[in-house]
C-alpha cells in the first residue's frame, strides 16, 4: 500500500465503492494531492465518454480536489472524532463557486459517495452536528445528492440548469434512481417526460401516474 493515504482512500472509493478508515484523521499532505488530481482526471476522462453531449466540459482541478478532500475527511470522521465541534467547519469548508458543468461533474467524481457516508453517520448518531455541515454541501451540489433526501425548497435548479448538457445529465440521473420528488419539480418534469418519451409507461409507471394525478398528463 502506498504511503499516500489520501490517494489510497480515493482510489478504493472510486474502484470498489468502499472507504478506508485509518483509525484517526491522517492529515492531507499537500505533496500528495497532485497524484490524487491526476487519478481523478483520468477517471473523469473515462466518465465523460458516456455523456450524450459532444461539447464535453473540461475537468476542473480545484473542484475535484475539494470534493476529494471533503469525502476523505468526512469518512475519517465517521469513527474518529477528537476535534471540537467548532473545528468541523474548518475541516469541512464549503465550496460555493459557480456551478458550471465542469465544476459540477468534477465535484461529483467523489461527492456522489457522500450520501452513503451520511446514512452511516445517521445510524451512529442522528443528532451529530457534522450531518448538517455535510448536507449543506449536497444542497449546493445537489447533482451529487439526487439519491439522497434533500429539502427540495432549498435546491436551486435555475443556476444548475443554465447549461443544457448538464440539465440532460441531471435528468438522466433522476430517471436512473427513479426519484419522483425531483422528477415532479417544475424545473424537471417536462424534460423527464421528454427523455422517457414513448417508453415512460414501461420504464417508469409511477411518473406517468403522478403526471395524470396532478392534471399535466
Amino acid at each position: 500500500m502506498t504511503d499516500n493515504y489520501f490517494l489510497e482512500m480515493i482510489r478504493t472509493l472510486r474502484k470498489q465503492e468502499e472507504v478506508i478508515l485509518y483509525g484517526n484523521i491522517v492529515h492531507i499532505n499537500e505533496k500528495y494531492t497532485g497524484a490524487v488530481v491526476e487519478f481523478l482526471q483520468k477517471e473523469y476522462q473515462k466518465e465523460i465518454l458516456e455523456y450524450p453531449d459532444h461539447n464535453l466540459p473540461a475537468f476542473e482541478t480545484e473542484a475535484a480536489l475539494w470534493a476529494a478532500q471533503t469525502i476523505y475527511t468526512a469518512a475519517q470522521l465517521l469513527l474518529y472524532r477528537e476535534n471540537k465541534e467548532t473545528d468541523l467547519e474548518q475541516l469541512l469548508p464549503d465550496y460555493n463557486i459557480t456551478r458550471t458543468a465542469s465544476a459540477v461533474l468534477s465535484v461529483d467524481l467523489c461527492l456522489r459517495f457522500l450520501p452513503d457516508i451520511l446514512v452511516q453517520l445517521k445510524m451512529i448518531d442522528s443528532e451529530d452536528s457534522i450531518i448538517e455541515i455535510l448536507e449543506r454541501k449536497l444542497i449546493y451540489w445537489h447533482y451529487s445528492g439526487i439519491n439522497y433526501t434533500l429539502p427540495l425548497q432549498l435546491l436551486d435548479f435555475n443556476s444548475m440548469f443554465i447549461e443544457h448538457a448538464l440539465k440532460s445529465i441531471y435528468i438522466n440521473r433522476i430517471i436512473t434512481y427513479k426519484k419522483l420528488d425531483l422528477a415532479n419539480q417544475d424545473a424537471c418534469k417536462d424534460t423527464v417526460a421528454a427523455h422517457l418519451g414513448l417508453f415512460a409507461e414501461q420504464f417508469w409507471k409511477e411518473f406517468n401516474r403522478e403526471k395524470y394525478i396532478d392534471g399535466t398528463y
